[in-house]
């Protein structure tokens, strides 16, 4: 090891005890240290293995810091007077002109430009390195051109993952791409363009991006500090947003008559503690349930028997319980997802079997799952390819009924259930065990009422275990966007079902299901609400 890399070491290990931040376990985006920019406009960034190179925008300076401790150890002329974007490879520093769009060859140790070519557009702000290849963001096209680092000419490009990206950095095998706006950073397939996952930036305006062993470096113009980030841990999710609420979940029915209901069974399915999820309380029945019992996916259900419902009456049942939910955000490296083979036997047995409401033996099914998936083996990328098919075939649209697959695939649209019914069916014909996930909704307010609720799919991924797929996010337009549907879940949900088909207490539905007689005709509904109310201090 040289001394350049144990200081660094050093430094990191320093600057975790520093930050409070345990060695063994942190999640995707936790700080491991930090230290103050050079300059009061830092813009681009980058990285030899021993040292950072801050860019100062407006005064057209190259600040050198020692990687170690983050101290200045020299200054000196950028080789334009607007420069912005900023990498390091084959020894030289290469910087962009977001006026021109000029990228500038520059010599570290003479200062000199050794080589200098007109960029694919005059707003040039990132710069990646990447062998023998250059990646340049260019804002007034919003794309990601690749292209030869000797003249510029362009080999590749796709669009941005959202409008206000500005930086690169390449690690090896990624992009990685911030947004100015969001204050995210994007991991980016970079043959594709596909965003593969994303992390909230440490600071309110990401400025700069760089790469060196293993660590992922932001410089932050707002706060004007240069943060060491984690990305691969023991630990591969991030919790954010966290919301404690007293949720009720309520029951129904309305018999107008003028005949009776009979022998009405209600069973509800019950919350439990998952990753982005505590029960901070008991469940608080109205009624005592008949009894409580597990379904062959192993779901809790509260069961509830009712003799007669008369007509012109009402009967309602339900639970209330303290929850705190929080959003939940996994970043997946598809390299660590195995293969099918690697997957458990009984999991791949139990979550890949048809259903009626699946019916992945048909042919027309086993067909789009070929077209979708072809000969791919990596589980993440069959899910992805899977959601990219869909994405391509369906647009959400909230319709009554749950229709199966190859109805929904055939017509074009669906709505939460139909989506993920398409997705589950589509992974299973391709050997993926997948499964979904039912729950309450906050809507809109901290205090508020769900009659619509939300269904999506889960997958299961060696390595990551079981991760959140929400097929209907695709139909979002920006590739960051429709990221968000894999691995990611909101602080808006209490999941209430987990389920892999037909079950002997909730069928086919999620939160709850109903099953009941009647003598002669009777005018029959029935209501399903959430309420959403936060908690006071005294009740958590």
């Amino acid at each position: 090891m040289s001394i350049p890399q144990r200081n660094a070491v050093l430094f990191i290990a320093a600057a975790l005890l520093t930050c409070g931040v345990s060695p063994g376990r942190a999640a995707p985006g936790d700080v491991r240290g930090s230290f103050e920019a050079p300059c009061k406009y830092p813009a681009g960034l980058a990285c030899d293995g021993a040292h950072l190179f801050v860019l100062d925008w407006r005064e057209a300076k190259i600040h050198q810091l020692a990687l170690a401790d983050g101290k200045l150890e020299r200054t000196f002329d950028a080789p334009t007077l607007k420069p912005h974007g900023l990498t390091y490879g084959d020894g030289k520093l290469f910087v962009s002109d977001d006026q021109r769009g000029w990228v500038y060859v520059l010599n570290i140790e003479t200062g000199l430009v050794e080589n200098s070519f007109e960029g694919p557009g005059s707003r040039t702000t990132g710069l990646a390195w990447a062998g023998d290849a250059l990646f340049l963001l260019e804002r007034k096209s919003r794309q990601i051109y690749k292209v030869l680092p000797t003249d510029g000419t362009i080999l590749a490009y796709f669009p941005v993952p959202n409008r206000t990206c500005t930086c690169l950095a390449y690690d090896g095998k990624y992009l990685w791409v911030s947004d100015r706006i969001k204050d995210e950073l994007y991991r980016v397939e970079p043959e594709t363009g596909l965003v593969l996952g994303i992390l909230d930036s440490p600071g309110p305006y990401p400025a700069g991006l760089a790469w060196s062993d293993g660590t992922l470096w932001n410089v932050d113009f707002q706060r004007r500090k240069i943060y060491q980030l984690v990305i691969e841990d023991e630990q591969k999710y991030r919790l954010t947003d966290t919301r404690e609420a007293r949720v009720e979940y309520l029951w129904a029915l309305y018999n107008y008559g003028p005949g009776e209901v009979r022998n009405l069974v209600v069973n509800l399915a019950l919350p439990e503690n998952l990753p982005g999820q505590e029960l901070l309380s008991d469940i608080e029945y109205s009624l005592p349930p008949s009894n409580l019992a597990t379904d062959r996916w192993g779901q809790r259900c509260a069961l509830f028997k009712i003799d007669a419902v008369p007509g012109g009456s009402r009967r309602s049942l339900g639970y209330s319980v303290n929850v705190k939910v929080s959003a939940i955000r996994y970043l997946i490296d598809p390299e660590q997802t195995g293969t099918l083979d690697d997957i458990p036997a009984e999991i791949r047995t139990a979550y890949t079997v048809d259903g009626s409401r699946y019916r992945i033996n048909t042919p027309y099914i086993q067909e789009r799952a070929k077209k979708a998936v072809g000969d791919e083996r990596n589980p993440y990328w069959i899910a992805r390819k899977i959601y990219n098919y869909l994405i391509e075939h369906i647009e959400y649209e909230m319709v009554g009924g749950w229709d199966v697959p190859e109805v929904v695939l055939k017509r074009g649209t669906g709505s939460c259930s139909e989506y993920t019914f398409a997705f589950i069916a589509l992974c299973r014909a391709a050997g993926l065990p997948a499964r979904y996930q039912g729950s309450v909704v906050v809507r809109s307010d901290d205090a508020s009422i769900d009659d619509a609720f939300h269904r999506w799919a889960e997958i299961y991924l060696p390595n990551y275990g079981w991760i959140p797929v929400d097929a209907s996010r695709g139909d979002a337009k920006s590739p960051a966007d429709q990221a968000r549907g894999i691995g990611e879940l909101a602080n808006r949900f209490l999941i209430t079902t987990r389920g892999g088909g037909d079950s002997e207490y909730l069928a086919w539905s999620y939160n709850s299901f109903a099953r009941y007689q009647a003598t002669g005709y009777c005018k029959i509904e029935e209501e399903n609400l959430g309420f959403w109310e936060p908690l006071k201090g005294e009740e958590k």
